[in-house]
């Protein structure tokens, strides 16, 4: 016997309205988790347990080390040594010896530079592919801790500096022993007996050991932009001493994100010998809540001033060209660099001349930098990897404009207009109201058809700088057809979300164009 149920309508529609607000959620916690993960790539070290419990090197293994062995436990007995003797003044060693360290010079560090030195074969990495490379000496982690003792230092990870080094025994007549710390970012061989020889190398121990520093950064890349003052201040960072001949490789991180998100490519272009001889890396923190323009002109103006503190002159090779590698909202930070808007935005913005508002000299040198900037740094080429030319449907939704409400608005952005619109009424387009009026974010404004966007957009790069887009097939973030640029000499879609160049496919890429010729 049948039995008729009568059923609600209104109540289908409610379950149904319920259900699709709970697959919103979750789908935008996932997009949420996705950011997390493109914004950081944690990576840990394990002391090796058979290390653990090492004391004293043992004599012999030592004696035969300074008498020109290579083996395993001289090597170990080696390391150990000079970890214990390298800020000593009167280094302990064997009947027989004098040993001494090198005082220091190109390609080869002085003892005391270091606060610390370590084997790096005390440690096992996890996280990130472990790069090392045979040869003659002993990997070591070099640590110092940044105190601003030189002045480069400014420019120098807060966290701490980290150097792979290798120790090498160099024997000489008469039982002297001369060790040397050498760069290995800077050193291939070393000549003994009049013998080039291949030097060891660990490339992997000491850069996870800042990352281990680093790791609160994970958290400020999102705490950063709910905040009116960041934690950090926006800057460069080298990640290895300057080299007057070597390019500066910039890479900028985007939304939500730090340059921990770097620490995969970063490992692996360390690891290709060819990429450490041609280029040094620079990574670029800054926070993401300010719109992407306003953070382009900040970072241009920390370049100009790293790069005259370097090179005063500016007469270094380094400083004849350089390469942008950006992600998401980086990518536009880094197309800054090598576009030259001239008028294009200041009609949209302003109902007057330029030089004919009333301004202090500080606000007219700000307004001309925001609106009439130059090109920077020579750049030839630029990766742009999932980078929002023409914004993101997902900052026009409802999440985004959820997002963007949490983000604390840059008073020093908004204040700025303020005062421009108090001493020049009616100056600011009624289009761009909001510059004064409300809470103008970077999500915001990556929203599609936003004007200024769709300006920067058309900006061509200038003469000489090249464009390679990848992009992921996966990124419900930013749409390929928002991540092209028009003339791209090259464009993969390899098979990943909005963080692209994590896939090994990217990383590929990204080393083949660093191998290119210069573009210039």
């Amino acid at each position: 016997m049948s039995r008729t149920q009568n059923i609600d309508p209104t109540s289908c529609i409610s379950r149904r309205s319920i259900h699709r607000a709970q697959c919103l959620f979750l789908a935008n916690a996932a997009l949420f988790l996705c950011l997390l993960v493109v914004a950081c790539a944690p990576a840990r070290l394990r002391r090796v347990a058979a290390w653990s419990s090492a004391s004293a090197p043992a004599s012999t293994d030592l004696t035969r080390a300074f008498q020109g062995a290579d083996d395993a436990e001289a090597k170990r007995s080696l390391g150990l040594w000079v970890e214990k003797n390298h800020a000593t003044a009167s280094p302990v060693a064997p009947t027989g010896f004098r040993v001494a360290f090198h005082p220091g010079g190109r390609g080869i560090f002085s003892p005391s530079y270091f606060d610390r030195l370590e084997p790096a074969e005390l440690y096992d990495v996890r996280g990130l592919k472990h790069h090392h490379a045979d040869g003659i000496g002993v990997p070591m982690i070099g640590f110092r801790e940044n105190r601003s003792r030189e002045a480069i230092e400014t420019w120098y990870p807060p966290e701490g500096i980290t150097r792979a080094v290798t120790a090498v025994a160099i024997s000489q007549p008469g039982g002297r022993v001369e060790i040397r710390l050498m760069d290995r970012m800077h050193s291939e061989t070393v000549t003994i007996a009049g013998k080039k020889q291949p030097l060891a190398a660990d490339f992997t121990v000491p850069f996870t050991k800042l990352l281990e520093n680093a790791r609160p950064l994970i958290v400020s890349g999102i705490t950063s932009t709910l905040r009116l003052k960041a934690e950090r201040e926006a800057g460069f960072s080298l990640m290895e001493p300057y080299d007057p001949n070597r390019t500066p490789l910039l890479l900028i991180h985007g939304l939500f994100s730090t340059p921990l998100a770097w620490a995969e490519l970063t490992n692996e272009l360390w690891a290709d010998a060819e990429i450490r001889r041609r280029y040094q890396i620079w990574h670029y923190l800054y926070p993401t809540n300010p719109p992407a323009l306003y953070s382009a002109r900040v970072m241009r103006g920390k370049l100009d001033e790293l790069r005259h503190f370097l090179d005063p002159e500016g007469d270094d090779p380094a400083m004849q060209r350089s390469v942008v590698v950006g992600h998401s909202m980086g990518g536009l930070l880094g197309k800054s660099l090598a576009v030259e808007p001239k008028e294009a935005f200041w009609g949209a913005v302003f109902t007057r001349p330029f030089h004919s508002l009333d301004l202090t000299p500080s606000e007219r040198k700000t307004l001309r930098e925001a609106f009439f900037w130059k090109p920077r740094g020579k750049v030839d080429r630029l990766v742009f990897c999932s980078v929002p030319f023409r914004g993101s449907r997902i900052a026009s939704s409802w999440i985004g404009k959820f997002v963007s409400a949490l983000f604390a608005p840059s008073s020093e952005f908004q204040d700025f207009f303020r005062e421009i619109e108090k001493k020049n009424p009616g100056v600011i387009q009624p289009a761009y109201a909001e510059l004064t009026q409300s809470k103008l974010t970077s999500v915001k404004t990556l929203s599609p058809g936003q004007r200024s966007m769709e300006i920067f957009d058309q900006l061509p790069l200038v003469n000489g700088a090249t464009a390679h887009v990848i992009t992921g097939s996966m990124d419900v973030v930013v749409q390929r057809s928002s991540a092209t640029v028009s003339g791209a000499t090259s464009h993969i879609e390899v098979p990943a979300g909005h963080g692209s160049f994590h896939h090994p496919d990217a990383i590929a890429e990204i080393i083949r164009i660093l191998k290119l010729p210069p573009a210039r």
